[in-house]
């Protein structure tokens, strides 16, 4: 097989017409085809898994890298060695370490590193059960002159070998497909579930005693700034589905307060919160 084929191809065994000519020619082509037919698939194996494991030890490496810097965010800001708009990159170094995770999953990388890898072990330990068989078998035929027992003997175990080395290649790729139309499920449900989360609703916020903060409120959705007000009643629009957490900061005398609330949101629904700013005590 050769680098540019990108499949395995079956092959013709030797004609059956050179067995009564010569028995021993014919048995030894057809030990050598049957071989052929399992060097050929061993080697593609262990051709395309190189590229299976590249790919795979790359998006799990930026993986672990990118949930790495996603979870030193908070703690960059929190000892202030970040900015906080620069620590809010956080976020998207965890979408895009779930994304690499994503695409090495549908893609199969992973997987199919790992079942390459045990395909070619196991047709290489069928090809050693088979020449060695084949040896013992030989050493009871006398000056290359196969009997007709012996030639039937022959012919069986080649059968056996050449019907094993396509079961597994079968067995393989069943494994892919079954892998594939899972990872197409698995897609079309998280399309799914992603053009529910699109879906949006609004907060309508009052903030009674938010006179009392000096300049004004900011408020905060899942620790990120969405508004800033000076007024007691301010809508919040655009908050995707699921749950958040609302909170509002303002400095209150010479602190700062602040106070949070849960926020469950439903597709195009409209909640109505209150919330105070607790009060510093004089």
């Amino acid at each position: 097989m050769t680098a540019a084929q990108e499949n395995i191809h079956p092959q013709s065994l030797t004609s059956m017409d050179v067995l009564a000519e010569n028995p021993t020619d014919y048995l030894k082509n057809l030990r050598e085809n049957v071989e052929k037919k399992a060097f050929d698939a061993i080697d593609w194996y262990i051709r395309h898994k190189k590229v299976k494991s590249f790919f795979s030890k790359l998006l799990r490496i930026s993986a672990i890298l990118l949930t790495l810097a996603g979870g030193l965010s908070p703690i960059f800001e929190s000892i202030n060695l970040l900015s906080v708009q620069f620590c809010q990159y956080g976020y998207l170094a965890f979408a895009l370490a779930a994304t690499c995770v994503g695409i090495d999953k549908f893609m199969g990388f992973s997987t199919s590193w790992m079942r390459y890898m045990m395909t070619a072990i196991r047709l290489q330990k069928s090809l050693a059960d088979f020449q060695s068989d084949w040896n013992i078998l030989w050493m009871d035929i006398e000056d290359n002159k196969p009997t007709k027992t012996q030639q039937k003997l022959l012919m069986q175990r080649t059968k056996a070998f050449h019907l094993k080395v396509v079961q597994e290649i079968e067995q393989e790729t069943q494994l892919w497909t079954n892998e594939f139309q899972s990872s197409l499920s698995q897609l079309e449900y998280a399309a799914t579930s992603q053009l529910d989360m699109t879906k949006q609703g609004i907060i309508n916020l009052e903030i009674p005693n938010v006179d009392l903060a000096k300049n004004g409120v900011n408020i905060e959705l899942n620790g990120v700034t969405v508004a800033h007000t000076l007024e007691k009643h301010i809508q919040i629009g655009h908050v995707p589905t699921g749950s958040h957490t609302l909170g509002i900061r303002g400095i209150i005398g010479e602190t700062e307060q602040q106070s949070s609330q849960r926020v469950n949101m439903i597709a195009d629904s409209v909640v109505d919160l209150n919330m105070h700013l607790p009060e510093s005590k004089s």
